[in-house]
């Protein structure tokens, strides 16, 4: 079946320049780096945190009696599995709940449901948890869509997307809040319910260290790398956290894990300010070259520039572009 109905936005992904792709292995780093493992990096020893604060815990897709009288109320036993959807939906949005959008706030089901507003992340969390509290089989999936950013505090915000997607008789629905950016024709994977605390953690890291929360946002940082180890935008997030620390060692430490794990495009470009600010010119200039080099193989980079060149009447370079 066809897109039902749309929200917008997901992940958040602390970044520093507008960057994507890939680069083979970098100039040797600065010794002080070697002094931290992964162990290290995720162990709170750099932030001299105890073990009782780097557990968060979190149930994402609870629901309690009263999220069970409310679907009771809205949602009749009678209906279809389609009828079922539309009728949650309907009372999320309009009927019951009228939640509002909030970028920044990051919630789980249960505080969504009692906040009444939240990012895309927070609505698809409740809508799921109330759909398969309703019998019907509701998983997440992630949509490579166009890149977008959003500024906060002079940090720059990459929202990714996340949607779901019902399993009903005879097919499938996908369930997006954010229609107006959402294509058939993007790429899209399935995301287990581990994936999707990994994200919510890491969402919920960023919001804490752009508030200046950097012990309260650390755990956050930790838990997500220990449920998804393989995504390497985490590990970027927390270089940025030690560099606000004031640990750099550490921070260039995490910035290269996440290049090392997956190629990590932020963390590249914030290697190479990092090493700028350090008056380590060499490095600094090979990352930028990466950097420089991925921006120019990026058609969405290269849409903006040739946006900018049109507005700007500038016809020639916006067709070259």
């Amino acid at each position: 079946m066809g897109v039902s109905l749309s929200y917008r936005l997901l992940a958040i992904v602390l970044v520093s320049l507008s960057v994507v792709a890939c680069a083979g292995p970098g100039p040797t780093p600065n010794a002080a780096a070697y002094q931290y493992s992964q162990t290290q990096l995720l162990d709170g020893s750099v932030l001299d945190l105890p073990p009782e604060q780097q557990h968060p815990q979190t149930q994402l897709l609870a629901v309690n009696d009263e999220m069970r009288l409310f679907l009771a109320e809205h949602v009749p036993e009678s209906a279809n599995k389609k009828q079922k959807v539309e009728k949650i939906l309907r009372a999320i949005l309009d009927d019951g709940l009228r939640l509002d959008y909030n970028l920044f706030h990051t919630l789980t089901a249960e505080e969504a449901f009692y906040s009444r507003e939240g990012n895309c992340m927070s609505f698809t969390n409740l809508f799921v948890a109330l759909a398969r509290e309703a019998g019907i089989s509701t998983r997440f999936q992630e949509v490579e869509v166009p890149p977008t950013w959003e500024a906060r505090n002079e940090t720059w915000l990459y929202n990714k997307h996340l949607n779901a997607v019902v399993d009903l008789p005879g097919g499938s629905m996908m369930v997006d809040f954010a229609l107006e950016s959402f294509d058939t024709d993007y790429n899209r994977f399935m995301l287990d319910d581990e994936e999707v605390l990994a994200r919510y953690h890491n969402n919920m890291g960023v919001h804490l260290m752009m508030d200046g929360e950097l012990n309260d946002a650390f755990p956050h940082f930790k838990a997500a790398i220990e449920l998804a180890p393989g995504t390497g935008y985490f590990w970027t997030n927390l270089g940025s956290l030690y560099r606000r620390s004031g640990d750099e060692a550490a921070a260039e430490a995490a910035y290269l894990e996440a290049i090392d794990i997956s190629r990590e495009p932020a963390a590249m470009s914030n290697l190479a300010r990092l090493y700028q600010n350090q008056g380590h010119l060499d490095q600094a200039e090979w990352w930028e070259g990466k950097v420089e080099l991925f921006r120019l193989n990026n058609p969405y980079y290269l849409y903006q520039l040739a946006q900018k060149a049109f507005d700007s009447g500038h016809y020639e370079l916006a067709v070259s572009r």
